[in-house]
């Protein structure tokens, strides 16, 4: 698992998949196995991150589309839900 040394001081941490489009959230934590975290960073996905989440989030299916600057990627919700975030 990654995690920042001061990820847990906010009582709004939750995986990347609960949160609502049109919000912006930072990276606290990856919480997977070394393989997939070595994929998502080579993605960009890293602690301290901003992630925008552009479609999917909060309530809905399919995949989560989001951005990171000018970089757009699509998570499936079992990869986004092991994605940590404060809002």
């Amino acid at each position: 698992m990654i995690t920042s040394t001061d990820s847990f001081k906010s009582t709004h941490i939750q995986d990347l998949a609960r949160i609502p489009a049109g919000e912006t959230a930072t990276i606290v934590a990856i919480n997977t196995e070394q393989e997939l975290q070595g994929r998502l960073m080579g993605m960009g996905l890293f602690v301290g991150t901003k992630v925008d989440i552009l479609r999917g989030g909060q309530g809905k299916s399919g995949p989560l589309l989001v951005g990171i600057g000018n970089t757009r990627l699509a998570l499936g919700r079992d990869v986004a839900s092991t994605i940590l975030v404060e809002e």
